[in-house]
């Protein structure tokens, strides 16, 4: 084989090289704006958690996923809509339940994350849902919700969700407000797994700070 032919099989062997590297840096980019993308809107909802003027109208609950079942890890939370509660505009006086518990400007917001089967009319994936809770009644633990709930689909490529709840006692794989005193948990880890384009899943970790310990 000639100098020239070695030289040109070198210089291929390089370019390829350079452009496998160069496609999988790409691809790493992608992937972690991707988990980037998901965590921040976890996090705005965790940090934005609402239990009410008194602390028994809100919700935050979370438990792991179910042996067998998708790696999804079910999270539900309370936080304050941006829209004007049509309760809190009502005088004093035909504002149901005691004065003292005088209502938010807003209404609540559930919120909850959960893994989604494909159907007609959406892929499946790791879907946001929320649905408005009204004030009407704020030291209730159980509220009604109001319209029907809303899903977004939050990514398509995420492959596992897992939460832990830090609270006094340490880290907790399950958490509910109702049993902790109604507060919120000191902090939440994240936990995701995404898949690349070759069906590898890469896991990616973050933790988020809620409440002062």
């Amino acid at each position: 084989m000639s100098f020239v032919a070695l030289l040109a099989g070198g210089i291929a062997l390089t370019v390829s090289t350079c452009l496998r590297a160069s496609q999988w840096s790409q691809e790493r980019t992608d992937l972690n704006q991707e988990a980037r993308s998901v965590v921040a809107v976890i996090a705005r909802d965790l940090r934005g958690a609402y239990l009410g003027l008194n602390r028994d109208a809100g919700f935050f609950f979370g438990e792991p996923a179910e042996s067998g079942a998708q790696p999804f890890d079910y999270l539900e939370l309370s936080a304050l809509s941006s829209n004007v509660s049509v309760v809190s505009l009502l005088p004093d006086q035909l504002r149901p339940g005691p004065q003292e518990s005088r209502p938010p400007i807003s209404d609540y917001v559930g919120v909850s994350y959960r893994w989604l089967d494909a159907d007609q009319e959406a892929p499946a994936g790791l879907y946001r849902t929320t649905w408005v809770v009204p004030v009407a009644v704020p030291a209730a633990s159980q509220q009604t919700p109001s319209g029907p709930p809303t899903s977004e689909l939050i990514s398509p490529r995420v492959t596992s969700l897992q939460f832990r709840y830090l609270t006094r006692d340490g880290w907790q794989t399950q958490y509910d407000a109702a049993g902790s005193a109604n507060h919120v948990p000191i902090a939440v880890a994240i936990k995701l797994g995404v898949f690349d384009a070759h069906g590898r899943e890469h896991e990616y970790e973050s933790v988020v700070a809620i409440a002062s310990p």
